[in-house]
This record gives structure tokens, C-alpha cells and sequence, in this order.
């Protein structure tokens, strides 16, 4: 077996290089309440949406996935800049991010 899958500090490295690339970009910020996206990573998926809705093939979809946006968003950020695995990364943390964070907006109400 590989070492990475007894030591799973590589992807603890793998997830804070991740995280500094998201808030460097200002997509997501440390709060006392964790670490939730800004305002600038809301409208950048906003208009990715937009865009995506404005497609017949995405528009005819009963059911959408938040990956789709979210990798479309990422891409029109990083572009060429990141490796495919790490797009994907950052897609599923910040889903990630958005699920714990309407999580515990769903239980202070």
C-alpha cells in the first residue's frame, strides 16, 4: 500500500494549499464561525448560473447539479492555472464549505 493511504497528511497538505489558493482569491474567509465564501465567489457562481441557465441543454434539466457551476466558476478563475485535480478539489470543497455553512444557518432558525 501507498504511504498516503496510512498518512493522511498529504491530503491535509493537499486541502490547506486548497484553502490558501480559495482565500487568496478572496472566494472564501475565516470566521468565527468557520470558513464561509464572500460575497465575490457568490456573484462570480451567480453569473455562472446565469450563463449556464441561458444554455438549452443545461435549462431542460429538472434537477442541477452545484458542481456544474461551481467547476464553471473556478475555471473562469484559475483557468489553465490549476491542474484538473486540483479544480476538482477546490469544487468539492467549497462544497463543502457552502453544505456546512447552510447547515448551521438551517439550525440557528
Amino acid at each position: 500500500m501507498s504511504e498516503s493511504t496510512h498518512n493522511p497528511r498529504p491530503l491535509e497538505r493537499q486541502r490547506d494549499h486548497i484553502l490558501r489558493l480559495l482565500t487568496k482569491e478572496q472566494l472564501v474567509v475565516s470566521t468565527s464561525r468557520g470558513l464561509r465564501t464572500t460575497a465575490r465567489w457568490q456573484a462570480a457562481v451567480m453569473r455562472s448560473v446565469q450563463m449556464l441557465m441561458s444554455l438549452p441543454d443545461f435549462n431542460d434539466q429538472s434537477e442541477h447539479d452545484l458542481r456544474i457551476p461551481f467547476a464553471n466558476t473556478l475555471h473562469a478563475i484559475y483557468g489553465e492555472t490549476v491542474s484538473e485535480a486540483q479544480l476538482t478539489d477546490m469544487v468539492l470543497q467549497m462544497l463543502q464549505i457552502e453544505t456546512a455553512s447552510l447547515e448551521a444557518n438551517q439550525f440557528r432558525h
